[in-house]
């Protein structure tokens, strides 16, 4: 009986085997046949053709408030400029809900040792705790991971900006933190 199962099994694989074996007359009939088959790009300016009148823009990284509120989530954006522009950053921070209408950057320095200074002409009018902390958080997250910096001295019109739920070094320098999914106490 197993000879018999076997046997019948091998006739079935070459049948189908000689099924799908080109032929002649299979291969007269596909070349007749419009071609269905995608191109394959070999480079990056062939996969890019057609898009030279498109304009070219800063991809950003801007941390937003998760919907529940006890943490941040990372979205990528694109500014309208080609370069990082901190006002630029700011504008899609006020977008997400992150900042409030009107923040505006008085001045920002990516400094020299990796240390930045941003200075906004308003930081947030929340009133809980875990709201400012998140507030804060989110651009210090923002701005160190665009700039690629080590850490960001936060201002109010000039006044260094800290609060006590987030680590800062003496002179108001605030870090990147890692654990932002999860920001609440």
């Amino acid at each position: 009986m197993k000879k018999c199962i076997l046997l019948l099994a091998a006739v079935m694989m070459v049948m189908s085997l000689a099924a799908c074996t080109p032929t002649p007359e299979k291969n007269a009939a596909e070349a007749t046949m419009p071609s269905t088959q995608a191109i394959k790009a070999d480079t990056m300016e062939e996969r890019n053709k057609g898009n030279e009148n498109l304009p070219v823009m800063a991809t950003v990284s801007i941390y937003r408030f998760k919907k529940n509120g006890d943490g941040l989530l990372q979205e990528l954006d694109a500014l309208d400029t080609e370069e990082l522009d901190a006002q630029g950053i700011v504008e899609k921070m006020i977008e997400y809900g992150v900042l409030a209408e009107g923040t505006e950057v008085v001045s920002f320095d990516e400094g020299t040792e990796g240390i930045g200074t941003l200075n906004l002409n308003q930081i947030t009018d929340a009133e809980d705790d875990l709201q400012i902390r998140l507030v804060v958080q989110s651009i210090v997250n923002t701005f160190t991971e665009n700039y690629e910096l080590e850490g960001l001295i936060l201002q109010e019109n000039g006044q260094v900006y800290t609060i006590d739920s987030i680590e800062s070094e003496e002179d108001g320098t605030m870090y990147y933190e890692r654990d932002y999914r999860n920001m609440a106490e």
